[in-house]
């Protein structure tokens, strides 16, 4: 009798600790389609370096990135329980494109164009992991 109550609560901490560790899982799946693909700011060249877009490889500055100027929760929203889903509204985008005249690392600088498009999100299980603008 011992043994199956211990053997109970063992097995009731160990759902626990388990749940909490999924949790952790969804907050990183967050936290990474953040750094990759929303911003707050027009600022590309500084997101772009701080994020470790800006250069390719020792001779190149990645061409362009754009970004979603909005929350995870909104972005999340499109999903709507699918796998994918279309935006019924425009997202302010934030299209980062390199320029000529500063195009050899480590100083890229990037131009910045402010656009409203509807975007196509990549979902798992809820959660965004991928957008491209929809046309």
């Amino acid at each position: 009798m011992k043994i199956s109550i211990f053997a109970g609560v063992l097995l009731l901490s160990l759902c626990q600790l388990c749940s909490g560790f999924f949790g952790l899982f969804e907050e990183d799946q967050d936290k990474k389609f953040a750094t990759k693909h929303i911003v707050a700011s027009n600022q590309c060249t500084q997101v772009m370096t701080d994020r470790g877009f800006a250069v390719l490889d020792k001779r190149t500055c990645k061409p362009e990135r754009t970004f979603i100027k909005a929350t995870v929760d909104e972005v999340r929203a499109v999903c709507g329980g699918r796998g994918s889903g279309v935006s019924k509204e425009n997202f302010k985008l934030i299209e980062c494109k390199v320029d000529p005249a500063n195009n050899k690392p480590p100083n890229c600088q990037y131009t910045v164009e402010e656009v409203e498009k509807k975007i196509l999100v990549t979902c798992v299980k809820s959660k965004p992991t991928d957008f491209q603008i929809h046309e």
